[in-house]
């Protein structure tokens, strides 16, 4: 073991294989050695995942595994280790300072969440970020109202503390705070709870302050069945700020922050230039706006000047805009500028955790501008230098090879061979990347097959190859799986996945083992046929992560949840049946309408996009009181989507009369039968008219007509009773027309 404290950096190349020969007792030891603990933690995370594995095996209850496994390392524990803590003063501490997931934390944020644990903490604004994050309608239903409101304010944080929610767990808190007296006290909550407010609930004399809070909310955080409320938004910041064009002023801009990174190519263009600090700041630009950013700068008005005076510098104060240029816009610069520029844009990138996908094509573009002014080589020589390890180690490496011919005729299988992971650090476009797996194959043509310590190194050179390329890869040990299957390199096409996890699987001793699970990821599994799928232990799903199982078929599906609901049945009924709902939610796409049933009595609160994602013959056969009690506080919600397939499905076969009794202005049911013939009693109809637009429909729209009751309908009724009653009268009497 103390060999290991030796190695430093080079710990990153240990096995974690070798982590399984050291006892847990020795791990837990080494884990108090900070410069160990800091060097670790670079390694693959299946390394980790290892070593986690190794010390929970010392001592698995739940309370000793928080106090063995280092605070950094506590996303490797598995979920079920996380149930039934107690709200011991240590407890409480020790879980607040750890780094979870999401998906971890949710299944003890009922313990910490409440008032005597925040007190113990010093009040909720002394909970982590980490731990906020777990806050559904699922984890705070025991909590109390009044601190369920000091949760939500909590969680308005910013920059790095910012607490990460989805938005299922942001209309959650809307739902919690929107009959509040203080709901317009806009700076009280969390900038991205603002996305989902009624609007029409805004005071106008309000409206402008409400937008410069939203200027911090993060756009992208919508889901495609709810986008038409980031729509609506919009409309009604231009309604507010009196925007009648596409000609925003800096104060308008200012005041929308955020917002700018959902509009259009027109706006932008015609803005005031200041919109390019809030672009800047988009988590991405589509086509059309990075489009309308070039157009901006090419044209000279904004402070970066015209053209013509652009320098390195220039470059830089761009920030993160360059990333989305095309060549007309680097055909400005010289080819050293380029060069010096990406060499410092690079290191940026990485700083920023910014993928392959957008590094390729930057590089694409530069290396296009860079052609443009030269001739293409057409000789089948290498005229511009000899690749060697000394010029990959170039932080700008192959900028030089911008003619691919001459990355191909410069290349040679050796150098491959010896410095294939350096190379596919740095190489990005695909068209190079299939040159290096070409030359990769031709260095190892004598044995035709590539061994194991090659085949870990591939990174995004594996997306190119084919099944015939994949049959000649050595892959027998879980850290080469786990390196193909490194999300950050690219996804997976199925068939490929499909041939690298059955060849892993072929060697004697491997399965789909919990490691496994956690390595392949769940769109990777769907690609497995269903009687691959059969062959995970209950053991193996239980210790795995949640997998998200949404590219599977209906048939995987169900398979995955028939195993997941086996693996997660809990031994005490009243809090375990609640965890299993908890830890099986992600596997609910496949689940049968009698465990959808078993759910209506537990207060869950299933959320809409766990909801519209079950099964349509699921759904269509749970009955309005049901679908109220398992949606619980998330039923408000069921009138946002309305427009969604599956419940419009659900909402015109049930009667329009039941759908009345949610109070949610839900329409399209079927109408009562009529069994009498008396007379209804008069309802009067009531309307009013806003100035706004609202994103309860879907669509937008200046005047929006909402009528109260079910005045209309009734009033048809009314209409054919009568119309019965007169039939019956005539036939008693025997007229005769």
């Amino acid at each position: 073991m103390s060999s290991l404290f030796t190695l430093g950096s080079l710990i990153v190349g240990v096995p974690a294989g070798v982590f399984t020969t050291i006892s847990g007792s020795q791990l837990i030891s080494a884990s108090q050695n900070p410069s160990f603990l800091t060097y670790f933690l670079t390694v693959p995370q299946v390394v980790r995942e290892t070593y986690v594995t190794q010390i929970i095996k010392v001592n698995s209850n739940s309370e000793t595994i928080i106090q063995n496994v280092p605070d950094e390392m506590a996303t490797e524990i598995p979920r079920t280790m996380l149930l039934g803590f107690s709200n011991n003063n240590s407890v409480i501490k020790r879980l607040n300072k750890k780094k979870w997931k999401k998906q971890q934390v949710e299944l003890f944020f009922d313990v910490i969440a409440v008032e005597g644990s925040t007190t113990e903490l010093g009040g909720v604004n002394n909970l982590s970020s980490s731990v906020l994050q777990g806050f559904t309608c699922t984890t705070v239903r025991t909590v109390k109202k009044v601190q369920i409101k000091k949760l939500i304010k909590a969680c308005r944080r910013r920059g790095n503390n910012k607490v990460l929610l989805a938005e299922t767990q942001l209309t959650c808190m809307y739902n919690y705070i929107k009959a509040d007296s203080d709901v317009t006290s806009f700076d009280l909550y969390p900038p991205d709870v603002l996305l989902y407010y009624d609007y029409t609930l805004v005071p106008r004399a309000s409206c402008r302050s409400y937008f410069e809070q939203l200027a911090d909310a993060d756009f992208s955080v919508f889901s495609s069945a709810l986008s038409y409320k980031r729509t609506a938004l919009f409309n009604n910041a231009r309604s507010c700020l009196g925007i009648t064009n596409t000609s925003l002023t800096k104060d308008d801009i200012m005041v929308l922050g955020n917002m700018c990174c959902t509009l259009d190519g027109s706006y932008i263009e015609n803005s005031d230039s200041s919109i390019l600090e809030k672009l800047n700041n988009c988590p991405d630009l589509n086509d059309g706006q990075a489009s309308a950013v070039q157009t901006l700068l090419l044209s000279g008005k904004t402070q970066y000047g015209v053209p013509s005076t652009w320098n390195e510098q220039t470059l830089q104060d761009l920030g993160m805009l360059p990333l989305y240029m095309k060549s007309a816009f680097y055909d400005n610069f010289d080819k050293k500028t380029k060069r010096r520029f990406l060499k410092f844009f690079l290191k940026v990138l990485k700083k920023n955790g910014v993928g392959r996908r957008k590094k390729r094509m930057l590089k694409r573009e530069i290396r296009k501008s860079i052609r443009n002014k030269a001739k293409r080589s057409i000789v089948n020589e290498c005229t511009v230098g000899t690749i060697t390890q000394v010029t990959i180690s170039d932080d700008t490496f192959p900028f030089d090879y911008d003619d691919i011919n001459q990355f191909n005729c410069c290349l040679s299988a050796a150098t491959v061979q010896e410095n294939l992971d350096a190379i596919t650090t740095k190489v990005d476009q695909e068209e190079y990347l299939m040159i290096v797996l070409s030359k990769l194959q031709e260095a190892y043509a004598a044995s035709s097959t590539i061994p194991e310590d090659q085949v870990q190194l591939l990174g995004p050179a594996s997306r190119l190859a084919t099944v015939d390329n994949i049959n000649t890869w050595s892959i027998t040990q879980i850290d080469t799986l786990s390196s193909l299957m490194d999300s950050s390199n690219g996804e997976w096409d199925p068939s490929l996945a499909r041939a690298i996890i059955s060849k892993y699987l072929s060697v004697a001793g491997n399965k789909l083992g919990s490691t496994e699970l956690n390595t392949i990821g769940g769109a990777n599994l769907c690609s497995l046929d269903v009687n691959v799928l059969k062959n995970i232990s209950q053991q193996s799903l239980k210790e795995a992560n949640a997998l998200t199982v949404s590219n599977c078929t209906i048939e995987k599906k169900k398979e995955l949840f028939n195993i997941a609901e086996q693996a997660f049945s809990g031994s005490t009924r009243a809090t375990a049946t609640l965890s299993s709902y908890q830890l099986t939610k992600t596997y609910l796409e496949g689940a049968s309408l009698e465990y959808i049933k078993s759910l209506v009595s537990l207060n869950v609160s299933m959320d809409m996009a766990i909801f519209t994602s079950l099964q349509e013959n699921v759904v269509l056969n749970l009955t309005v009181n049901e679908v109220k009690d398992l949606l619980g506080t998330n039923l408000p919600e069921l009138k946002s989507y309305e427009n969604e397939t599956l419940v419009q499905t659900w909402v015109r076969s049930q009667l329009q009369s039941e759908l009345d009794t949610l109070g949610i202005g839900i329409n399209g049911g079927r109408a009562n039968p009529t069994t009498t013939t008396k007379s209804p009693s008069t309802t009067t109809s009531t309307s009013s008219s806003t100035s706004t637009t609202t994103a309860g429909s879907g669509s937008s729209s200046s005047t929006t007509s909402t009528t109260t009751g079910n005045g209309t309908r009734i009033r048809a009724d009314a209409g054919l009773s009568l119309l019965a009653v007169l039939a019956l009268l005539i036939m008693s009497q025997h007229i005769v027309v």
